[in-house]
């Protein structure tokens, strides 16, 4: 199933996930991203507007990120695939009903955009008032870090949950897309096949 552009590939306890840097070719599930915490039954998601996705098909989800997480979740009822940029962490979608119903077991977060090019202006604090530990400060700027917002997420709501968070960084890595740094309209098509 692997395509010529495939530029990253993580083998997962149950399937895997692949970034792509164009639609890949085979079948697959989607929502319309509005950077909400909206989860749907893969069964009726089909081009309705949401974050996430839970299903317990072989059929492979697409989640379409410039900088946000791809999230995998495996869980003993099945398995979800979420988009989350701050706006779906402040709005803890990783703890959403849908996916708490999985029993999560295992996450993983593919490529995105790490702490050392994710600037933030001082009054962006207020969006995550309980976690100071999300936050560094360097050479008198403040950068965001949604890898720390997403383990404590993730342990909060599934507790003894095994996190998996990739050290690539699309903003640092020439073939993923980074809105940041270069405000480009392509995405990384992030694919999660069971």
């Amino acid at each position: 199933m692997a395509e010529a552009n495939c530029v990253f590939e993580k083998q997962l306890p149950r399937g895997k996930f692949c970034t792509y840097q164009s639609r890949p070719s085979f079948a697959f599930i989607r929502v319309r991203q509005t950077h909400s915490d909206i989860v749907h039954d893969e069964t009726n998601c089909s081009d309705l507007e949401g974050d996430g996705m839970v299903g317990v098909s072989k059929t492979p989800m697409a989640i379409l990120t410039a900088d946000c997480l791809p999230v995998v979740i495996l869980g003993e009822q099945g398995h979800a695939f979420v988009h989350a940029g701050w706006r779906g962490l402040h709005n803890e979608i990783l703890g959403h009903e849908k996916i708490a119903a999985l029993k999560p077991f295992y996450a993983f977060v593919g490529p995105h955009i790490s702490v050392r090019h994710y600037e933030v202006q001082p009054d962006f604090k207020q969006n995550f008032p309980a976690l100071p530990q999300s936050f560094i400060q360097r050479d008198g700027k403040l950068f965001f870090d949604m890898n720390t917002v997403v383990n404590l997420q993730l342990q909060k709501f599934f507790p003894g949950i095994k996190i998996e968070i990739s050290e690539l960084c699309t903003f640092e890595e020439s073939q993923l897309f980074s809105y940041r740094r270069n405000k480009t309209a392509e995405r990384n098509w992030n694919m999660y096949i069971p």
